[in-house]
């Protein structure tokens, strides 16, 4: 099974670049991906991948975000890392779908709307997700 795999410094003009290419990637291995399911992966690795940069990896272009994606049958899993600090993915409480804390997290409640699985590792610098896509009922 041949993977999209990227390693990017952390710039943001970098990002739409990297996404653009993720999503020919899904789209040549999962073909029944619909224009929907397809805008909703881009919203997803931009939210993602942005939060890698911003917030993990501090803007700092001598640090690197890693994005790896395979695709078995109509699931495409992710993995997404960054060489942050990380950070405390419990401190995140939610009341009526609002983020406790600062002004910070609602990327990642759209996230984890929008996928089947999503976990962050320990250390809070790296998130797996998996999405199925190209089902339609």
């Amino acid at each position: 099974m041949k993977s999209f795999e990227v390693v990017f410094s952390s710039n943001i003009k970098e990002v739409n670049k990297i996404v653009r290419g993720a999503l020919e990637y899904i789209s040549s291995n999962i073909p029944m991906a619909d224009r929907e399911e397809l805008m909703e992966i881009r919203l997803i690795l931009s939210e993602l991948l942005f939060n890698a940069v911003i917030h993990g990896n501090r803007n700092n272009a001598e640090k690197f975000v890693k994005l790896k994606i395979n695709t078995d049958g109509n699931v495409i899993n992710c993995v997404i890392s960054d060489e942050g600090e990380g950070f405390d993915f419990g401190r995140l409480s939610y009341k009526n779908s609002e983020p406790s804390i600062d002004e910070h997290g609602r990327g990642i409640i759209l996230v984890k709307g929008l996928v089947d699985t999503f976990a962050y590792s320990k250390a809070g610098n790296r998130i797996l997700f998996s999405k199925r896509v190209g089902v339609h009922v």
